[in-house]
């Protein structure tokens, strides 16, 4: 078995940094360039005594992840990242008169009050971007190697890049992704069915929790 054996073993492949997918509400998945994956943070509670200094793991911390993506002329990404900010619940300044009457300005209540005034929440701000995340691995064939479901993702920042006279490149998007945590899929098992998820199960929860079966590079809902 190639578990046995070393990097001379021809069936032995690492993991590539190309051979992956990601795609959210709106993105095609072939102008994304780069993701970031999943980063862990564990806080640390410190205990000193005398000259001696001894730490105790607290809180797991999940960090935000980044994207870049090319803005093609179409699909317009920057239109795109505007519509879903906008989705999350954004109106902006010039808008707020018109944002709950397309007709004209708010209708007003008894007190002369705005009747709604709209602003950003988090459940517009994850629906926006399709709910869920999914990092998807391939392997030479195009079969999932590697799955990331992110839970809760929205968008914290985006950058529309900068332009210049002097250069040719591609414009280019940087998108900042928060989310609530991050999941490994425990059902993909390696080339040699090596499965290396071993942990029990919580009662009522599903040992694989919210992940669907492998669908062999497509992305799930």
């Amino acid at each position: 078995m190639a578990l046995d054996g070393f990097w001379s073993d021809k069936s032995i492949e690492p993991k590539r940094k190309y051979r992956w997918v990601l795609t959210f509400n709106g993105v095609p998945q072939w102008i994304l360039k780069k993701v970031a994956k999943p980063q862990i943070t564990i806080t640390e509670a410190e205990h000193t005594f005398i000259n001696y200094k001894f730490y105790y793991p607290g809180r797991v911390e999940w960090n935000e992840i980044s994207l870049t993506l090319v803005d093609p002329v179409a699909p317009d990404a920057s239109k795109t990242m505007a519509s879903l900010i906008r989705s999350a619940g954004y109106v902006p300044p010039h808008n707020f008169l018109n944002a709950n009457n397309d007709n004209g300005p708010f209708k007003l209540n008894g007190r002369n009050q705005a009747s709604k005034i709209y602003t950003m929440s988090k459940q517009r701000a994850v629906d926006a971007v399709g709910g869920r995340m999914y990092i998807q691995q391939l392997d030479a064939d195009g079969e999932l190697l590697e799955e990331w479901a992110l839970y809760n993702p929205w968008i914290k920042s985006v950058n529309f890049d900068e332009l210049d006279y002097e250069s040719d490149d591609l414009l280019n998007l940087e998108v900042s992704i928060r989310y609530d945590w991050a999941d490994i899929n425990p059902s993909i098992k390696d080339a040699n069915n090596f499965n290396p998820q071993s942990r029990g199960t919580i009662a009522g929860m599903s040992q694989t929790g919210d992940f669907g079966p492998a669908s062999n590079g497509i992305i799930g809902g």
